[in-house]
């Protein structure tokens, strides 16, 4: 068999039903010991009524003020004194400020006025000429702030409790809004995570594998008639591998998090510069000018992988003819970078598959340098990175960088 559900409503007028039979209860006993019964039956049947209009006090506010109307009129003509059932007046007008949606205010005045002034003379017109009208006034007074004090309370009660919803829902916003704020923010660092490790691969990957493949072609052309120089290309290629593997291994230890781990060397940095250039052949000549100064780790990188990308485009575009040179300048205030060369890199077509000047810009202008990249004159490819250095933007950014 199914249970049946009260729905909540009904639940309400239930308890509320309860209450009005308690109070039915206390305010009747009272009566049974008047001794006119036709006086006491009366005043029962009023008193019933209007303690029946607390029943409805929760779900229909203005009905349960309806039946308190009836029963008041029916009391103020049939009946001399005031009942101990009029204890449901201030119940329902409170209800009325604090469960009606919209304002009651002027049901509730209508109310007061009339039931103040019929009620108390009804009740003091067997008093003393000379006394009736101080005790009129001074009931009518009372009845007045009952009903004030009553629906006043009901409305401040209303209030308070939309207030305090009020309140919840701004938290929960509040909450799911950073939430969601959190939730972007993570987004975005995985974003950033993701493009950086695709450009660490990219710088990598790029120069070894042209490094590899061009020390390949000239191994093979020198087989037959060199094989010394061909061995030698060939340790070349394998040295250039073992540094791609370990560069590899480092950077994804660095998205582990395991940069601890002993097996993984540091960051490349500025003195590893010609070491780099030397790996890429005998096509490219290196220049430095001054002292390799000490800058952040996040700075000789960027530096290190301008001259690795750089040096990458030459053997990819530049023609197995075309030679370079590596200028590096160790400024006070900054760190020139220029890679130029005779080749035909200029000419060449790009694929649209390549990042490579893409990501040399976005790494300078993290750093808060300048970057060029295009045809020279007189024929050949040329790029030209300026670096400052940490003291010429402050110390702001050594912290920036150093994240």
């Amino acid at each position: 068999m199914k249970e049946t559900r009260w729905s909540r409503e009904t639940r309400t007028v239930l308890r509320d039903a309860a209450v009005a039979g308690l109070l039915s209860l206390m305010t009747l006993a009272p009566l049974a010991f008047i001794p006119d019964s036709m006086y006491a039956i009366k005043a029962i049947a009023w008193s019933l009524l209007m303690c029946a209009s607390v029943i409805p006090r929760r779900v229909a506010p203005l009905i349960s003020l309806a039946i308190l109307t009836v029963a008041g009129v029916g009391m103020v003509f049939t009946l001399t004194a005031p009942m101990p059932s009029l204890l449901a007046v201030p119940i329902v007008i409170y209800s009325v400020g604090r469960y009606r949606r919209l304002s009651g205010l002027q049901y509730v005045i209508a109310f007061g006025i009339a039931g103040s002034l019929a009620g108390p003379i009804s009740w003091t017109r067997d008093l003393d000429a000379k006394y009736r009208f101080l005790g009129t006034s001074v009931v009518v007074l009372l009845c007045a702030c009952v009903v004030a004090l009553a629906y006043l309370g009901g409305r401040y009660m209303r209030e308070r409790v939309l207030n305090a919803s009020l309140d919840r829902e701004i938290v929960t916003e509040r909450f799911t809004a950073a939430q969601r704020q959190s939730e972007q923010e993570s987004l975005l660092a995985t974003g950033r995570a993701r493009v950086e490790v695709a450009q660490e691969l990219h710088d990598v990957l790029a120069h070894s594998l042209s490094v590899i493949v061009v020390q390949a072609e000239g191994a093979k052309a020198l087989t037959a008639k060199r094989p010394e120089a061909a061995a030698q290309a060939l340790g070349v290629i394998a040295e250039t591998g073992r540094k791609s593997i370990d560069e590899v291994r480092r950077i994804v230890a660095l998205m582990r998090g395991e940069m601890e781990s002993p097996r993984f060397g540091p960051a490349p940095t500025l003195s590893q510069i010609p070491e780099l250039v030397a790996g890429a052949g005998d096509r490219i000549d290196l220049k430095i000018s001054g002292d390799v100064p000490l800058v952040p780790e996040s700075l000789g990188l960027t530096a290190y992988r301008i001259v690795q990308e750089a040096t990458t485009n030459f053997l990819k575009h530049a023609g197995p003819t075309a030679t370079a040179t590596v200028s590096v300048s160790y400024l006070a205030d900054e760190i020139d970078i220029t890679v130029s060369d005779d080749g035909m890199g200029a000419l060449s077509k790009s694929d649209g598959s390549g990042s490579g000047v893409a990501g040399m810009r976005e790494r300078v202008a993290a750093m808060g340098g300048t970057l060029e990249a295009g045809p020279r004159a007189g024929g050949g490819y040329e790029v030209r990175a300026q670096l400052p250095m940490p003291s010429r933007l402050g110390k702001s950014w050594l912290k920036e960088a150093a994240r």
